[in-house]
C-alpha cells in the first residue's frame, strides 16, 4: 500500500510557484474567409465615382460614396482584428468612395457658381434696361440671333465661343473599347474666372445614341484629363479633350450646347467620319 502512495505523480510540464499548472496558450483563430463588406464598398465606390462627372445624376454619386464609405470602414475594423482577410480591398473601397462624395461636391459647386452667375448676369440686364430701354433692346435683339439655332462647328452660346476642333479615334478605354477623341476650342465670355464644365454640356451621337464619357488607364496621345475643368480667365480662350466610348465605325455628331439651357435653343453641331 505505502508503494502506492509514494508513486511520482506524472508531470505534464513545469508547474507555477504554487503548485498549479498554467493553462494551455490557445492559438489565435485564423480570418474566416474575404471581407464581403469590402467587396460591396468597392462597387459601391467605383459606382459613385463614374457617375459624380455627370450633372444632376451625381446626386446619386454621393449616396454612393457614403454607403461605400460605411461599408469600408466596417471592413477595414474587421480585417484590422483578424477577423476576415482583405485590408487592401478595403483601403481601396474607402478611397473610392472618398473621391465619389469629393468630386460630386467639386461639381455642384461648380454648377451652383454658374447658376450664380447666369443669375448676376440677368440681373445686370435688367438694371441696365431700367437706364436705358433703348440701348438694352437694340443690344439684347443682338444676342438673340447669336445665341439661337445650330451653329457649324463654331460659333456662341449665352457665355462662351465655342469650335469643334476634330475628332479623331484614340486608344481603348479601361474596358478595352475603341473610343473617338473630341477636342473644342473655347473662349470665356463671362466676367469671371470659368471652366468648359461649368458652362458647357458636350454631348457626342452615333446612329442618334449618346456615346458614354470615356475613362482611360493610360491617357492616350493628345488626351488631357484635367483640361475639362480648369478654369480660364474673362476673354481667354482654352482648349478642352474628351474621350467617348465608340458603339461603331459609323459617323458621330457632337453637339455642345449652354449647360443649364434644357431646350438647346442655341447649339454648336458638327458630324465627322470615325
Amino acid at each position: 500500500m505505502s508503494e502506492f502512495n509514494n508513486a511520482p505523480i506524472p508531470n505534464d510540464g513545469p508547474a507555477a510557484p504554487n503548485g498549479m499548472r498554467p493553462a494551455p496558450i490557445m492559438p489565435s483563430p485564423a480570418p474566416q474567409g474575404t471581407t464581403v463588406c469590402g467587396i460591396v464598398g468597392v462597387v459601391f465606390g467605383a459606382l459613385g465615382l463614374v457617375l459624380s462627372f455627370i450633372p444632376i445624376i451625381n446626386n446619386i454619386a454621393a449616396i454612393f460614396g457614403l454607403v461605400g464609405a460605411v461599408l469600408a470602414i466596417v471592413a477595414i475594423v474587421g480585417t484590422f482584428r483578424g477577423k476576415k482577410r482583405g485590408k487592401a480591398l478595403s483601403i481601396v473601397a474607402a478611397v473610392l468612395s472618398v473621391l465619389a462624395i469629393v468630386i460630386t461636391l467639386a461639381m455642384q459647386s461648380a454648377a451652383s457658381k454658374a447658376l450664380d452667375d447666369i443669375t448676376g448676369t440677368s440681373t445686370s440686364q435688367s438694371s441696365s434696361a431700367d437706364a436705358d430701354k433703348d440701348a438694352k433692346t437694340d443690344d439684347s435683339t443682338k444676342t438673340d440671333t447669336k445665341a439661337k439655332g445650330e451653329q457649324d462647328m463654331e460659333g456662341d452660346l449665352t457665355d462662351m465661343h465655342v469650335k469643334i476642333v476634330s475628332a479623331v479615334r484614340s486608344g481603348n478605354d479601361y474596358n478595352n473599347q475603341p473610343t473617338v477623341l473630341v477636342t473644342y476650342e473655347w473662349t470665356n465670355n463671362t466676367d469671371k474666372n470659368n471652366s468648359f464644365a461649368v458652362l458647357a454640356n458636350p454631348k457626342v451621337f452615333q446612329n442618334g445614341q449618346e456615346l458614354d464619357t470615356a475613362m482611360y488607364l493610360d491617357n492616350p496621345e493628345g488626351y488631357d484629363s484635367g483640361s475639362y475643368l480648369s478654369e480660364l480667365q474673362p476673354g481667354a480662350t482654352g482648349t478642352v479633350t474628351l474621350g467617348y466610348v465608340l458603339k461603331d465605325d459609323s459617323e458621330i455628331t457632337v453637339d455642345v450646347t449652354n449647360l443649364l439651357d434644357f431646350s438647346d435653343t442655341a447649339k454648336v453641331t458638327y458630324k465627322f467620319a470615325i
